[in-house]
Protein backbone atom coordinates (compact mmCIF):
# COMPACT_ATOMS: atom_id res chain seq x y z
CA UNK A 1 0.00 0.00 0.00
CA UNK A 2 1.14 3.70 -1.22
CA UNK A 3 2.31 5.59 1.95
CA UNK A 4 3.41 2.48 4.12
CA UNK A 5 6.89 1.61 5.43
CA UNK A 6 8.15 -1.74 4.06
CA UNK A 7 10.51 -4.38 5.77
CA UNK A 8 11.03 -6.44 8.46
CA UNK A 9 10.34 -4.88 11.61
CA UNK A 10 7.95 -1.74 9.96
CA UNK A 11 4.71 -3.25 10.72
CA UNK A 12 5.02 -1.82 14.35
CA UNK A 13 5.39 1.40 13.17
CA UNK A 14 2.99 1.14 10.23
CA UNK A 15 0.45 0.84 13.21
CA UNK A 16 1.43 3.67 15.02
CA UNK A 17 1.17 5.69 11.25
CA UNK A 18 -2.28 4.92 10.91
CA UNK A 19 -3.23 5.76 14.56
CA UNK A 20 -2.02 9.39 14.28
CA UNK A 21 -3.20 9.80 10.64
CA UNK A 22 -6.46 8.13 12.11
CA UNK A 23 -6.50 10.22 15.15
CA UNK A 24 -5.56 13.54 13.12
CA UNK A 25 -8.90 13.19 10.62
CA UNK A 26 -10.93 12.36 14.04
CA UNK A 27 -9.64 15.70 15.42
CA UNK A 28 -10.01 18.09 12.45
CA UNK A 29 -13.44 16.81 11.34
CA UNK A 30 -14.60 17.54 14.74
CA UNK A 31 -13.33 21.04 14.45
CA UNK A 32 -14.65 21.43 11.41
CA UNK A 33 -18.15 20.65 12.58
CA UNK A 34 -17.12 23.00 15.87
CA UNK A 35 -16.48 26.10 12.87
CA UNK A 36 -13.01 26.18 14.00
CA UNK A 37 -10.73 26.83 11.05
CA UNK A 38 -8.21 23.64 10.32
CA UNK A 39 -4.48 25.33 11.01
CA UNK A 40 -0.95 24.14 11.13
CA UNK A 41 -0.42 25.58 14.85
CA UNK A 42 -4.01 23.66 16.09
CA UNK A 43 -2.60 20.74 14.50
CA UNK A 44 1.05 20.82 15.44
CA UNK A 45 -0.70 21.79 19.33
CA UNK A 46 -3.13 18.12 18.78
CA UNK A 47 0.28 16.11 18.16
CA UNK A 48 2.23 17.59 20.64
CA UNK A 49 -0.64 17.03 23.43
CA UNK A 50 -1.54 20.81 24.22
CA UNK A 51 -5.18 20.88 24.86
CA UNK A 52 -6.07 23.76 22.30
CA UNK A 53 -8.95 24.44 24.86
CA UNK A 54 -6.65 25.08 28.13
CA UNK A 55 -7.31 28.73 28.66
CA UNK A 56 -4.26 28.77 31.00
CA UNK A 57 -2.70 27.26 28.32
CA UNK A 58 -3.67 30.04 26.08
CA UNK A 59 -3.13 32.78 28.89
CA UNK A 60 0.46 31.80 29.25
CA UNK A 61 1.69 31.85 25.35
CA UNK A 62 -0.03 35.45 25.06
CA UNK A 63 1.74 36.94 27.91
CA UNK A 64 5.00 35.18 27.09
CA UNK A 65 4.78 37.05 23.63
CA UNK A 66 4.40 40.69 25.12
CA UNK A 67 7.07 42.96 25.58
CA UNK A 68 6.65 43.62 29.54
CA UNK A 69 8.45 45.43 32.13
CA UNK A 70 9.08 43.52 35.15
CA UNK A 71 6.66 45.23 37.05
CA UNK A 72 4.24 44.45 34.31
CA UNK A 73 4.67 41.02 34.52
CA UNK A 74 4.10 40.87 37.94
CA UNK A 75 0.55 42.07 37.41
CA UNK A 76 -0.19 39.17 34.57
CA UNK A 77 1.13 36.81 37.03
CA UNK A 78 -0.46 37.97 40.08
CA UNK A 79 -4.12 37.79 37.73
CA UNK A 80 -3.15 34.42 36.65
CA UNK A 81 -2.95 33.22 40.52
CA UNK A 82 -6.33 34.82 41.15
CA UNK A 83 -7.99 33.30 38.31
CA UNK A 84 -6.66 29.76 39.13
CA UNK A 85 -7.90 30.39 42.76
CA UNK A 86 -11.04 31.15 41.37
CA UNK A 87 -11.37 28.42 39.04
CA UNK A 88 -8.43 25.62 38.29
CA UNK A 89 -9.65 24.90 35.01
CA UNK A 90 -10.84 27.02 32.33
CA UNK A 91 -11.48 26.54 28.87
CA UNK A 92 -12.01 28.65 26.30
CA UNK A 93 -15.26 28.22 25.72
CA UNK A 94 -15.79 29.50 29.35
CA UNK A 95 -14.76 32.78 28.87
CA UNK A 96 -18.33 34.02 28.64
CA UNK A 97 -19.64 37.53 29.87
CA UNK A 98 -21.28 35.53 33.13
CA UNK A 99 -17.68 34.17 34.02
CA UNK A 100 -15.99 37.52 33.63
CA UNK A 101 -19.04 38.42 36.40
CA UNK A 102 -18.75 35.83 38.50
CA UNK A 103 -15.09 36.30 38.59
CA UNK A 104 -15.27 40.21 39.47
CA UNK A 105 -17.83 39.55 42.10
CA UNK A 106 -14.69 36.95 43.59
CA UNK A 107 -12.50 39.63 43.32
CA UNK A 108 -14.90 42.27 45.43
CA UNK A 109 -15.15 39.41 47.94
CA UNK A 110 -11.13 39.33 48.30
CA UNK A 111 -11.26 43.12 48.89
CA UNK A 112 -10.62 44.73 45.74
CA UNK A 113 -12.30 48.06 44.69
CA UNK A 114 -12.89 49.94 42.06
CA UNK A 115 -9.77 51.51 40.54
CA UNK A 116 -6.72 50.16 41.81
CA UNK A 117 -5.56 46.80 42.34
CA UNK A 118 -9.26 45.19 41.01
CA UNK A 119 -8.80 48.06 38.15
CA UNK A 120 -5.40 46.30 36.63
CA UNK A 121 -6.86 42.51 37.18
CA UNK A 122 -9.40 43.67 34.23
CA UNK A 123 -7.66 45.89 32.41
CA UNK A 124 -5.07 42.91 32.29
CA UNK A 125 -7.61 40.05 31.37
CA UNK A 126 -8.72 42.27 29.11
CA UNK A 127 -6.30 42.73 27.38
CA UNK A 128 -5.58 38.98 26.88
CA UNK A 129 -8.88 38.26 25.88
CA UNK A 130 -8.78 40.55 22.97
CA UNK A 131 -5.42 39.18 21.80
CA UNK A 132 -7.57 35.32 22.15
CA UNK A 133 -10.20 37.39 19.92
CA UNK A 134 -7.62 38.21 17.41
CA UNK A 135 -6.10 34.58 17.44
CA UNK A 136 -9.89 32.99 16.47
CA UNK A 137 -9.59 31.28 20.18
CA UNK A 138 -12.72 32.63 21.33
CA UNK A 139 -15.96 34.10 19.55
CA UNK A 140 -16.01 37.51 21.25
CA UNK A 141 -14.52 39.46 24.53
CA UNK A 142 -16.79 39.39 27.09
CA UNK A 143 -15.62 42.57 27.67
CA UNK A 144 -17.58 44.40 25.27
CA UNK A 145 -20.43 44.01 27.37
CA UNK A 146 -18.94 44.00 30.42
CA UNK A 147 -17.90 47.77 31.78
CA UNK A 148 -15.46 48.33 34.63
CA UNK A 149 -14.75 51.43 36.59
CA UNK A 150 -10.68 52.84 35.72
CA UNK A 151 -8.34 53.35 38.41
CA UNK A 152 -9.16 57.07 40.09
CA UNK A 153 -6.60 59.72 39.29
CA UNK A 154 -4.16 60.32 42.05
CA UNK A 155 -3.93 64.09 42.94
CA UNK A 156 -2.80 64.11 46.30
CA UNK A 157 0.40 66.18 46.39
CA UNK A 158 2.99 67.76 48.77
CA UNK A 159 2.60 70.95 49.95
CA UNK A 160 6.02 73.13 50.38
CA UNK A 161 5.83 73.10 54.05
CA UNK A 162 5.55 69.20 54.11
CA UNK A 163 8.26 68.71 51.05
CA UNK A 164 10.50 70.63 53.53
CA UNK A 165 9.45 68.88 56.52
CA UNK A 166 11.05 65.48 54.82
CA UNK A 167 14.30 67.11 53.55
CA UNK A 168 15.01 68.40 57.34
CA UNK A 169 14.68 65.00 58.71
CA UNK A 170 17.54 63.87 60.63
CA UNK A 171 18.44 60.45 61.40
CA UNK A 172 19.58 58.37 64.12
CA UNK A 173 22.62 55.85 62.59
CA UNK A 174 20.24 53.17 62.28
CA UNK A 175 17.51 55.29 60.48
CA UNK A 176 19.93 56.93 58.34
CA UNK A 177 20.77 53.23 56.95
CA UNK A 178 17.56 52.48 56.68
CA UNK A 179 15.69 55.56 55.06
CA UNK A 180 18.58 57.76 53.71
CA UNK A 181 17.98 55.90 49.98
CA UNK A 182 13.99 56.54 50.30
CA UNK A 183 14.36 59.74 51.46
CA UNK A 184 16.49 60.76 49.11
CA UNK A 185 15.21 59.32 45.81
CA UNK A 186 11.87 60.74 47.02
CA UNK A 187 13.20 64.20 47.38
CA UNK A 188 14.49 63.88 44.02
CA UNK A 189 11.29 62.76 42.36
CA UNK A 190 9.85 66.13 44.38
CA UNK A 191 12.71 68.33 42.60
CA UNK A 192 11.91 66.75 38.92
CA UNK A 193 8.97 64.93 38.47
CA UNK A 194 10.38 61.91 37.25
CA UNK A 195 8.46 58.18 37.72
CA UNK A 196 10.41 55.69 40.26
CA UNK A 197 11.37 53.66 36.64
CA UNK A 198 12.96 56.27 35.35
CA UNK A 199 14.86 57.21 38.86
CA UNK A 200 15.85 53.90 38.86
CA UNK A 201 16.90 53.38 35.49
CA UNK A 202 18.94 56.91 35.53
CA UNK A 203 22.74 56.82 34.33
CA UNK A 204 25.88 58.93 35.30
CA UNK A 205 25.93 59.42 30.99
CA UNK A 206 22.12 61.29 31.47
CA UNK A 207 23.27 63.53 33.74
CA UNK A 208 24.87 67.41 32.49
CA UNK A 209 26.08 68.61 35.34
CA UNK A 210 27.92 71.58 34.27
CA UNK A 211 24.44 72.68 32.85
CA UNK A 212 22.21 71.11 34.72
CA UNK A 213 20.39 69.11 32.79
CA UNK A 214 19.11 65.37 32.80
CA UNK A 215 18.09 63.84 29.12
CA UNK A 216 16.31 60.28 29.48
CA UNK A 217 14.12 58.37 27.33
CA UNK A 218 11.13 57.62 29.63
CA UNK A 219 10.10 53.45 29.94
CA UNK A 220 6.46 54.31 30.15
CA UNK A 221 6.62 56.27 26.70
CA UNK A 222 9.54 55.85 25.25
CA UNK A 223 9.96 59.57 24.91
CA UNK A 224 12.70 61.46 24.74
CA UNK A 225 12.72 63.95 28.09
CA UNK A 226 15.11 66.73 28.78
CA UNK A 227 14.24 68.50 32.10
CA UNK A 228 16.65 71.47 33.74
CA UNK A 229 17.14 70.40 37.27
CA UNK A 230 17.75 72.96 40.21
CA UNK A 231 19.94 72.75 43.19
CA UNK A 232 18.70 70.54 45.59
CA UNK A 233 18.23 67.90 42.94
CA UNK A 234 21.89 68.54 41.58
CA UNK A 235 23.07 68.00 45.80
CA UNK A 236 21.50 64.52 45.39
CA UNK A 237 22.83 63.83 42.06
CA UNK A 238 26.38 64.43 42.83
CA UNK A 239 26.44 62.80 46.36
CA UNK A 240 25.55 59.58 44.55
CA UNK A 241 27.34 60.02 41.45
CA UNK A 242 30.72 59.99 43.49
CA UNK A 243 33.18 57.18 42.01
CA UNK A 244 30.65 56.20 39.42
CA UNK A 245 31.47 55.60 35.62
CA UNK A 246 28.97 57.13 32.96
CA UNK A 247 27.17 53.62 32.24
CA UNK A 248 26.46 52.78 35.85
CA UNK A 249 23.42 53.53 37.45
CA UNK A 250 22.97 57.02 39.92
CA UNK A 251 20.93 55.64 42.53
CA UNK A 252 21.49 51.98 44.20
CA UNK A 253 18.96 49.13 43.43
CA UNK A 254 15.79 48.90 45.56
CA UNK A 255 12.47 47.86 44.92
CA UNK A 256 9.27 50.81 44.61
CA UNK A 257 7.40 48.65 46.53
CA UNK A 258 10.01 48.87 49.35
CA UNK A 259 10.43 52.80 48.96
CA UNK A 260 6.73 53.14 49.58
CA UNK A 261 7.03 50.93 52.55
CA UNK A 262 9.69 53.19 54.48
CA UNK A 263 7.90 56.42 52.70
CA UNK A 264 4.86 55.79 55.25
CA UNK A 265 7.27 55.64 57.95
CA UNK A 266 9.12 58.72 56.53
CA UNK A 267 5.72 60.31 56.45
CA UNK A 268 4.90 59.95 59.98
CA UNK A 269 8.16 61.04 61.26
CA UNK A 270 7.62 64.49 59.18
CA UNK A 271 4.00 64.76 60.98
CA UNK A 272 2.14 64.48 57.46
CA UNK A 273 -1.31 63.39 57.33
CA UNK A 274 -1.33 62.06 53.53
CA UNK A 275 -1.03 58.39 52.32
CA UNK A 276 2.60 58.94 50.98
CA UNK A 277 3.99 57.00 48.04
CA UNK A 278 6.61 57.87 45.50
CA UNK A 279 4.50 58.86 42.73
CA UNK A 280 3.21 61.72 44.90
CA UNK A 281 6.97 63.72 44.04
CA UNK A 282 5.66 63.72 40.46
CA UNK A 283 2.49 65.35 41.88
CA UNK A 284 4.14 67.35 44.12
CA UNK A 285 6.57 68.87 41.22
CA UNK A 286 3.79 69.38 38.75
CA UNK A 287 1.40 71.18 41.28
CA UNK A 288 3.86 72.83 43.79
CA UNK A 289 5.06 74.29 39.67
CA UNK A 290 1.77 75.11 38.83
CA UNK A 291 0.03 76.59 41.60
CA UNK A 292 2.68 78.20 43.77
CA UNK A 293 5.22 79.05 41.18
CA UNK A 294 2.81 80.13 38.13
CA UNK A 295 4.47 77.98 35.46
CA UNK A 296 2.44 77.41 32.39
CA UNK A 297 0.23 74.38 32.32
CA UNK A 298 2.34 73.70 28.92
CA UNK A 299 5.72 74.04 29.99
CA UNK A 300 4.65 72.06 33.01
CA UNK A 301 3.42 69.06 30.19
CA UNK A 302 6.80 69.19 28.85
CA UNK A 303 8.98 68.80 31.87
CA UNK A 304 6.34 65.95 32.66
CA UNK A 305 6.45 64.34 29.58
CA UNK A 306 3.25 64.16 28.54
CA UNK A 307 1.99 63.92 25.34
CA UNK A 308 -1.45 65.02 26.15
CA UNK A 309 -1.92 68.15 27.46
CA UNK A 310 -4.97 66.72 29.01
CA UNK A 311 -3.26 64.95 31.22
CA UNK A 312 -1.56 67.69 33.02
CA UNK A 313 -4.48 69.24 33.53
CA UNK A 314 -5.74 67.61 36.36
CA UNK A 315 -2.74 69.68 38.54
CA UNK A 316 -4.48 72.86 37.91
CA UNK A 317 -6.06 74.62 40.99
CA UNK A 318 -5.09 71.26 42.69
CA UNK A 319 -4.01 72.95 45.84
CA UNK A 320 -7.68 74.43 47.67
CA UNK A 321 -5.57 77.52 49.27
CA UNK A 322 -4.93 78.65 46.12
CA UNK A 323 -8.89 78.36 45.05
CA UNK A 324 -9.59 80.30 47.98
CA UNK A 325 -7.03 82.99 47.71
CA UNK A 326 -8.31 83.30 44.03
CA UNK A 327 -12.33 83.68 45.73
CA UNK A 328 -11.25 86.61 47.76
CA UNK A 329 -11.13 88.49 44.99
CA UNK A 330 -13.49 87.50 42.98
CA UNK A 331 -16.30 90.00 42.36
CA UNK A 332 -18.61 90.90 40.00
CA UNK A 333 -18.57 95.11 39.74
CA UNK A 334 -16.56 95.29 42.25
CA UNK A 335 -12.95 96.24 41.17
CA UNK A 336 -10.07 94.72 43.46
Amino acid sequence: MAGKAKGKGYRTLNVKFDKIKSDIQTFCSLKEAGGIPITFDLIDNFLSGKNDNDFYQLYDDIVSKKNLRVSTKYKYTLLRQRLKNFKSRLFTSDITYEFIKSFDSYLRKDGLKDGGALYNMHKSLKSVLNEAFLLDKIESSPYKRFKFKGAKRCETFLEEKEVVRIKDLIFDENDEKKYKLSKDMFLFACYTGLRFCDCDELLVSNIDLKNSILLIVMKKTNEILKVPFNSQAKTILCKYMVGKNKDQKIFPKIANQTINLKLKDIANMAKIDKRVHFHIGRHTFASNLVNRCNVPITIVSKLLGHVNISNTMIYTNSNFAVLQNAMKDFRYGIKS
